[in-house]
């Protein structure tokens, strides 16, 4: 499987169910799982997209943990991303517009720290997956230095460039 940024972002809309040998699996611990790959069966439920699944594993491993679940039939899909919803140019532009006001005022306040809430920004393809991302930028922003004494305003700002 190749994981672009775009199979990334599609697979962690994903829904991923247990299998009959999944469930099998779960009790009887057979197939000679790696802990990472058990710990992700363990936690697919086949109610919770990828991406809302908590794990101390980095996505890089969660997701190839699936795959390899995935080519031993122990998981599958149970429903896929939602198709993109039609934009229109205007609010394309404003999307864009709040990713880019997001992602400065992460790098200005966050530093180094930015890294992994930047690229959750950048892979937002609207607004209900920026505003998902919007909560844990704003906590970040106050939790650091420079960004606690203007964090809620950029919250302001960042909601009104949304709406």
């Amino acid at each position: 499987m190749q994981l672009t940024p775009e199979n990334r972002i599609r697979l962690r809309a994903t829904v991923f169910g247990k299998t009959e040998a999944g469930r099998v699996e779960f009790v009887q611990r057979s197939a000679g799982l790696t802990a990472r790959q058990r710990s992700v069966l363990i936690l697919i439920d086949g109610q919770k997209a990828l991406g809302e699944i908590e794990t101390w594993l980095g996505e890089d491993e969660m997701l190839e943990a699936v795959e390899a679940l995935l080519r031993r039939g122990l998981v599958g899909i149970t429903s896929g991303p939602s198709p993109a919803p039609v934009r229109s140019p205007a609010g394309a532009a404003a999307l864009a517009v709040a990713r880019e006001f997001m992602m400065a005022a992460a790098r200005k306040h966050l530093g180094l720290m930015a890294a992994d809430l930047v690229r959750r920004i950048e892979h937002a393809k609207d607004e209900s997956q920026l505003a998902g991302v919007i909560g844990l930028w704003h906590v970040s922003l106050r939790e650091s230095k420079t960004g606690k004494p203007c964090a809620e305003g950029l919250l302001a700002e960042a909601r009104a460039l949304l709406a």
